[in-house]
């Protein structure tokens, strides 16, 4: 099965569709069994799809993508060149958005029918027919895994399979690797050719003086209570203090709570000097918020693309953040200071983030501090690990 057969069979579709029609022209029992056929197929469909717990976020998600790829003509899951987290989430997007628009289908088809409304009734079976037709070629390139089976037992997927994918090492376009081929200067290059209006001006100011997540400028609950984004503060002329609530915390048994970062303005310049100017004019404090991080990720791509039109990399506000943590590495050390600082935990994680060799050792960052001081300890055994070991005699 090819995704060549999807499209021959979405081709048959309006065909076997006026079949069903002329059915019930002729016969009116005749054009009943056809129905039932058609919503057999159609609950068969979405019996494959086991029931997960989704949050009304990832929902919401889901049914955005599933429209998106529906309107584009392009449900197969499988890209040349896409990253296999792309391709398992298009999958996933493919199994709820296909249940779903069946299910809701059916229900119209239902209702119709009890209400003896023989017309909706027909209409709605042949789009439920047109969907079946379409869908089930799709199911069966990409069944659904089953409840409680192992991802790791079945089969390799199509992405592994994919002559496109063949020899790729999964990860080595991430933020991290990223890094390398960015030139010295680049995010004072970046914030440089942000015009003076640009709307997302104090957002990308924020991203450049400290590691914080995109989704942790929008405004939403977290574990130290209401947050309405990043607050700024001037506190004296020689220090800024920007202070964020990190949103991995799976409800508060994870993360800092709340991570703050002193910087002296006039030290560390251009986005901290912008910023600290912003609060002077309101009085000392404001509040730095986005309403989608969507479109701030955009509008740095481009701006990134106009600032660095030499460079093969898509910038984006993680990649300031592996920056700015590969900094703090340098500046503070692997440890403590840098989990604070990045919202984690422990000081294990900073490990997947940017490395030590492509930190920079920049002036103007005073102190971190965290409400819940991460645990610390495995870059210190590591350090120790390396300096215990004995070179190797020569044999």
């Amino acid at each position: 099965m090819t995704i060549e057969t999807v499209r021959e069979a979405d081709k048959t579709v309006e065909s076997e569709a006026d079949k069903i029609e002329q059915v019930q022209a002729d016969n009116n029992k005749g054009a009943l069994i056809s129905i039932d056929t058609v919503l057999q197929r159609a609950a068969a469909l979405c019996a494959m799809v086991p029931e997960r717990m989704k949050s009304e976020k990832t929902r919401t998600a889901y049914r955005k993508a599933f429209s998106r790829m529906a309107k584009s003509e392009d449900l197969d899951p499988l890209k040349d060149g896409i990253a296999l987290d792309t391709y398992h989430y298009r999958r996933a997007v493919l199994h709820f958005g296909g249940q779903a628009i069946l299910e809701k289908l059916i229900k119209k088809c239902l209702i119709a029918r009890e209400q003896q409304d023989r017309a909706t009734e027909l209409d709605r079976a042949a789009e439920i027919f047109h969907t079946v037709s379409y869908l089930e070629p799709l199911f069966e390139l990409e069944p659904p895994l089953p409840a409680g089976a192992l991802p790791w037992e079945r089969p390799a997927s199509r992405w592994h399979q994919s002559l496109a994918n063949a020899g790729r090492v999964r990860g080595a376009n991430s933020k991290k690797h990223v890094l390398r081929y960015l030139p010295y200067d680049w995010d004072k290059r970046l914030w440089n050719e942000a015009p003076l209006d640009w709307p997302h001006r104090e957002a990308l100011a924020v991203h450049s003086v400290v590691p914080a997540r995109p989704e942790e400028l929008m405004p939403g609950d977290r574990p130290s209570g209401r947050s309405w984004g990043v607050v700024v503060e001037l506190r004296s002329p020689n220090c800024l203090a920007i202070t964020f609530a990190p949103v991995k915390s799976h409800h508060g048994l994870y993360g800092t709570e709340l991570t703050e970062i002193c910087v002296d303005p006039e030290i560390l310049g251009g986005a901290a000097e912008f910023l600290a100017q912003r609060c002077a004019a309101a009085n000392g404090q404001m509040v730095v918020s986005t309403k989608s991080k969507n479109a701030v990720h955009k509008a740095i791509v481009k701006l990134g693309e106009k600032a660095l039109p030499e460079i093969d990399v898509t910038i984006t506000a993680s990649v300031l953040r592996h920056q700015l943590l590969a900094d703090f590495k340098v500046m503070f050390g692997a440890g403590e200071a840098v989990a604070a600082a990045a919202g984690h935990c422990t000081d294990r994680t900073q490990a997947h983030y940017g490395p030590f060799q492509y930190g920079r050792k920049r002036k103007g960052y005073l102190n971190i501090k965290a409400q819940r001081s991460p645990r610390f300890g495995n870059t210190d055994r590591a350090r120790n690990l390396a300096q215990g070991k004995k070179a190797r005699e020569p044999k």
